[in-house]
């Protein structure tokens, strides 16, 4: 069987998507967190950034507003996405803005250099990255600055479909899982594909990686943060076992997840819509879910 139970006490609870909590256990008010309104810190202007912005300028989350974006470079234009949002540069500045969580949307460096900062501050911290956990001591490092300052390191399930589902299954025992990823030539490139694939001239499919949840996460930061997710959830990052495919054929990102268990069996397909090269369009919506969870008395599909 894959599923140990010392995995799943230890390390499922920490990673479970939308519910990581790292309380402080005096006080009774410590225990009621949730508020009725959030203001976020956006970290990221690209695709997944654009839509979060557009999306909470417009309304679409009762109770959460944009308070401040940071981004690489100076802009010529300022995005009207961003409405009264502070747009800045400097790190200093967006730490000592106003908001309450910070929505990480601009790739695992940033959360290696400035997540501990967050965290340390009380706030939360909601990634996107989420294959810069595959480094244990980092989010152990993580957790413990996020249990000590009251705050709450949050893992949306992004393109991952069914991981409620199967987190859930996970806490009983899993006797295999496997994952598929597929996606168009050009979203594999800039990645370690193009050492043994000429993926402009691709007419079929080919395999660009085969192997554990950890080295796909570490080897492809941008395509496989969905095996990371999976994996945190589930077995661990060094049971679960991944392909990673190139096919010219399908017009969209793909993934089959199977599991099989205690609980039941799954086959999933999830034949997703692209927003970038290598972003599924799922992406920033799942994290607008997750805001939804956080700032509403209702919560679904924890």
């Amino acid at each position: 069987m894959l599923a140990g139970r010392f995995v799943h006490r230890s390390w499922l609870w920490s990673t479970w998507p939308l519910s990581f909590r790292a309380m402080s256990t005096a006080g009774h008010e410590n225990k009621r967190r949730r508020v009725e309104s959030l203001s976020i810190g956006l970290v990221g202007f690209g695709s997944i950034g654009q839509v979060i912005a557009g999306s909470l300028k417009s309304g679409e989350i009762p109770g959460v507003s944009l308070s401040a974006v940071i981004v690489q470079r100076e802009r010529s234009e300022r995005p009207p996405e961003l409405g009264s949002a502070l747009l800045t540069t400097n790190i200093k500045e967006f730490l000592a803005a106003d908001w309450s969580l910070c929505v990480e949307a601009a790739g695992q460096p940033w959360v290696r250099e400035y997540g501990k900062s967050v965290l340390s501050q009380g706030r939360d911290l909601l990634v996107t990255s989420v294959g810069v956990f595959t480094d244990d001591q980092f989010l152990e490092d993580l957790t413990n600055i996020a249990r000590t300052s009251n705050a709450r390191l949050l893992l949306p399930a992004g393109a991952m479909p069914g991981l409620d589902w199967m987190s859930s299954a996970a806490l009983d025992e899993i006797d295999e899982i496997t994952l598929e990823q597929r996606k168009r030539p050009e979203g594999w490139v800039g990645t370690p594909a193009e050492e043994h694939l000429d993926l402009s001239n691709l007419t079929q499919e080919a395999t660009v990686f085969q192997g554990t949840a950890r080295v796909a996460a570490n080897q492809f930061p941008k395509n496989a943060n969905i095996a990371a997710a999976l994996a945190l959830g589930t077995v661990g990052l060094d049971k679960l076992q991944v392909r990673l495919v190139a096919d010219p054929n399908v017009p969209g990102p793909t993934n089959k997840v199977s599991l099989r268990g205690k609980c039941g069996e799954l086959s999933l397909e999830v034949r997703g819509k692209p927003l970038s090269q290598r972003t599924s369009r799922i992406v920033p919506f799942s994290v607008l879910k997750a805001l939804k969870n956080l700032s509403s008395p209702l919560s679904i599909g924890l």
